[in-house]
């Protein structure tokens, strides 16, 4: 296939990182750039060179591919007329605002033979990608995905925003069907719900317990996994992984630490990561998680493969995010608590 011609739709936060990344590869061009605000397109066409358009319909006949960084809301007003045109799809995160949307796109790019990626752009991240590769039947997940308040993404609350990556991500681990849902959630900032909590139960034994927040004071995204044969701890944001793993001798049973002599316990401690459960800290390639997501969209769509991150992956992470949001019970932060009125006894 010859050079692939790709666009841009939205000049946003987004928008600006994946038209910088896509300009300076040497595997496609960057035709053209498109938002609604015309000064904003031309901003970020004149910094690379292309075309500024106000319309996703002006990037028919002009490109092969398109990056969808419009506002959630948009995207399947957005893609479905694109898919039809024979334009493939990298559609930001969340896919779409609903689940009745997102199957919509679905199922246009089945019809049309169209590839289309979602931007979970975490499973692209090489910390993350190293602690998939340790031993163990994961049995247990817990995340916290916290953020200070951008005034970014107001069309949606924290759990489309921030917590459906860590839905993605534990979905990859193929965890089967979910069985149970329980979620409490914050509001503060008016409107959508600001910092939740949830737990996810599945058939295959996982519990996934979820927090994500966009009003904490610092940035954090951290990830920890207990899996059959080790305990893996993740950080998103340094791009750091440390295992903790068992032993020979906790794996097969000969270790019991009441049966270490008390003489002989504070060397043991001493030596308790490196001897029984040793500890390591993993060294992560360096790599930039949107420019892979770009590599592994580009390759799909010149190989016919599926993508990292498909189209109906993107459909399931949303669909369990709205079941998340169904079942929330959300408290107004600083609200005065019910007045619960006392039954007079008889």
């Amino acid at each position: 296939m010859s050079e692939l011609r790709v666009g841009v739709i939205g000049c946003g936060h987004l928008g600006k990182i994946h038209a910088r990344l896509l300009a300076g590869r040497d595997d496609c061009q960057l035709v053209g750039v498109v938002d609604p605000v015309a000064g904003a397109a031309r901003s970020v066409a004149d910094s690379h060179g292309c075309e500024a358009f106000t319309s996703p319909a002006d990037l028919i006949g002009r490109v092969d591919a398109a990056v969808v960084a419009a506002p959630t809301g948009l995207h399947a007003e957005v893609a479905i007329p694109l898919l039809k045109e024979g334009i493939d799809l990298l559609v930001e995160k969340p896919l779409a605002a609903s689940v009745e949307d997102a199957r919509a796109i679905v199922v246009t790019a089945r019809r049309f033979g169209r590839t289309v990626a979602v931007g979970h752009v975490e499973r692209f991240n090489p910390a993350w990608e190293l602690a998939c590769q340790q031993a163990g039947r994961p049995l247990f997940v817990e995340s916290a995905r916290l953020a200070p308040f951008t005034y970014r993404s107001l069309d949606v609350g924290v759990v489309l925003d921030l917590m459906i990556h860590d839905i993605d991500l534990v979905l990859s681990l193929q965890p089967g069907r979910l069985e149970k849902i329980e979620a409490d959630g914050l509001m503060a900032t008016g409107g959508h719900e600001d910092a939740v909590k949830a737990r996810l139960t599945f058939g295959s034994g996982l519990v996934a317990d979820l927090s994500a927040s966009r009003i904490h004071p610092t940035l954090s995204r951290r990830l920890s996994m207990w899996t059959s044969e080790s305990l893996v701890s993740v950080d998103f944001n340094a791009k750091t992984v440390e295992v903790v793993a068992a032993s020979e001798s906790v794996a097969a049973g000969r270790f019991v630490a009441d049966a270490v002599p008390v003489a002989e316990r504070a060397a043991a401690k001493e030596a308790f990561f490196s001897e029984v459960l040793p500890h390591r800290t993993l060294p992560v390639p360096d790599s930039n998680a949107i420019a892979c997501e770009h590599d592994d969209f580009l390759t799909a769509i010149r190989t016919a493969a599926e993508p990292r991150v498909s189209a109906a992956a993107g459909a399931a992470a949303l669909e369990i995010a709205t079941r998340v949001l169904d079942v929330m019970q959300c408290t107004k932060l600083g609200a005065p608590p019910p007045i619960v009125e006392l039954r007079k006894s008889a």
